[in-house]
């Protein structure tokens, strides 16, 4: 937290080549107590991005703030395990990019409450979101995902804001046709930066589907660096193990 800005500062102000952080862990391809310590790898490489969509799902690799400036000065972060001297960690650096595709984290959360919007007056009527989102804002609320159709907008949102209620509040009064839903569901993200590949998004859902895992709805912008999958909580742990399995250890 505060320690992580105060570095980060001394490390811009310094001009400094590198900047490392001791853990208490490596930077693996998914949590060891979760998927067992003998099957994740240390990640080795990864850049800024990456460590934002981390970051999004609650998995800091360094504090976000500390992140940004460092980014902007073009400073890489080393990540090293306190408990593992010897081992090199891993960089996060500006412009790394795998060079073989691959993927470098698989996480999430279970704690996402999903606020469905559905509206058959939302149809091609410009600015429907922008007035939805207003709420958001005015409730200091941040989503994690969204999806969207031709008359459905549906929020992904952290449990944990206490104005999760006011929110839906506003827009039930703002929007009285509207139909809102709100249901407890997990996020499970398959993240690298070299994921540009036809078949990528077919091993997973098809991870998935083996294991009779339903999925309640998909996210993944164009850059194709994290794809989300949003699930019933109940799936949250199984999909990871075999989300990992896929991509990680069977390669």
């Amino acid at each position: 937290g505060y320690s992580e800005i105060t570095f980060s500062k001394v490390a811009v102000i310094t001009q400094a080549r590198e900047g490392i952080i001791h853990k208490e862990y490596h930077l693996c391809t998914g949590d060891p107590v979760l998927i067992g310590p003998d099957k994740v790898k240390v990640i080795g490489n990864t850049n800024f991005d990456i460590a934002d969509q981390l970051s999004d799902l609650d998995m800091e690799a360094i504090h976000s703030k500390a992140s940004k400036e460092m980014e902007l000065c073009g400073i890489p972060i080393r990540i090293k395990n306190a408990f593992d001297p010897d081992h090199p960690g891993t960089v996060i650096s500006v412009d790394y990019i795998s060079p073989e595709p691959r993927v470098e984290m698989i996480c999430g959360r279970n704690d996402i409450e999903a606020i469905e919007v559905m509206d058959p007056e939302m149809v091609s009527q410009p600015g429907y979101d922008h007035n939805l989102l207003k709420h958001f804002y005015d409730t200091n609320i941040s989503y994690i995902a969204k999806t969207t159709n031709a008359n459905t907008i549906t929020h992904y949102v952290p449990q944990k804001n206490r104005r999760i209620d006011e929110c839906v509040l506003r827009i039930a009064h703002n929007l009285p046709n509207a139909t809102i839903r709100r249901f407890p569901v997990a996020i499970v993200a398959v993240i690298g930066s070299n994921m540009r590949l036809p078949g990528f998004l077919s091993k997973a859902a098809d991870a998935l589907y083996r294991a009779q895992i339903n999925v309640l709805a998909l996210v993944q912008a164009s850059r194709q660096v994290n794809m989300q999958f949003i699930l019933e909580r109940s799936d949250f742990e199984t999909a990871q193990k075999v989300l990992h399995k896929a991509f990680v250890e069977n390669g």
